[in-house]
């Protein structure tokens, strides 16, 4: 069994052992599977894999298909956008032949969702791509829109009018992510980060058109999901935008330092060196 993979995925994820078994079995027992491999029983075991979004096959030694090592590939580019490392998030889609996912539609629809989301936020993306990208997840892979590629794609839609300054068709985009936001499935660590995304990217749209208490709502319920759920990479994300908000409508005070106090903790607990800069440069143009 392959446990120094499964401890390599914990701490890539930012969760301690705490983190890991709460609410799952003890610390105790975790610690002893890692340090030891004593193994805890099938049902543990699959909800520890489950929260660090990994398969039993993954730690068993079970060979891989072509497309399943395609899709740890893009696990890692959706951990890149995070924290915005996009130069190795394109040098990692480039090199995925697209047509082996073919018969893999989640696999395929997380491709074209990744490749959505790296046209719209790396400057050098192309928006058309973007539409194009998203049409195929809306269009052919989940017209009855079932998946929460859906949400992503809808999202992204809003994100790329956002871009062009098409106010309409940009909010009837997010309005059709924000009715039903709240009523989203989590069951899984993946799933987690994509709710996340969906609700940080609506934040920030809502926080460009001013409307910063429909935008407050949204990213303090995202850092909530983040608390419950125990993952700390978005929360500085999160953090900094609320804090540009303040900035925006109270000016500098106790808050908005508060916030930004925040937000470079975990930045620094996760070593985000791309949010640490714009934390930096936000505490220099609001004044400490």
């Amino acid at each position: 069994m392959n446990i120094q993979y499964f401890v390599d995925r914990r701490k890539k994820l930012g969760l301690s052992q705490r983190n890991l078994s709460d609410g799952v079995c003890t610390q105790a027992t975790l610690s002893k599977f890692e340090n030891n491999g004593q193994i805890p029983s099938l049902r543990i075991l699959i909800q520890l894999c489950n929260r660090l979004d990994i398969s039993l096959d993954d730690i068993m030694g079970i060979s891989d298909s072509k497309s399943k090592k395609i899709v740890t590939s893009m696990n890692e580019v959706e951990f890149n956008l995070i924290i915005s490392e996009f130069n190795k998030s394109w040098k990692i889609m480039n090199q995925i032949d697209v047509q082996l996912l073919k018969d893999d539609k989640d696999a395929l629809m997380q491709y074209y969702y990744l490749k959505g989301y790296l046209n719209i936020l790396d400057k050098s993306g192309d928006l058309f791509e973007a539409v194009f990208d998203f049409n195929q997840i809306l269009t052919d892979l989940d017209p009855d829109g079932k998946t929460i590629f859906t949400f992503l794609a809808y999202t992204g839609m809003g994100m790329v009018y956002a871009k062009q300054s098409d106010s309409d068709k940009s909010e009837y985009y997010f309005s059709k992510v924000f009715n039903d936001i709240y009523g989203m499935p989590i069951d899984d660590v993946s799933k987690i980060w994509r709710y996340i995304s969906i609700i940080f990217y609506c934040g920030v749209y809502y926080s460009n058109q001013k409307d910063y208490e429909t935008a407050n709502t949204l990213l303090n319920y995202g850092v909530k999901v983040c608390a419950d759920n125990h993952v700390t990479y978005y929360i500085a994300r999160l953090y900094l935008q609320l804090a540009v908000n303040v900035c925006d409508t109270q000016g500098a005070d106790e808050e908005l330092h508060g916030l930004l106090n925040r937000a470079k903790v975990f930045s620094e607990f996760n070593r985000n060196h791309n949010e640490l800069v714009e934390i930096e440069k936000m505490i220099k143009e609001c004044g400490e």
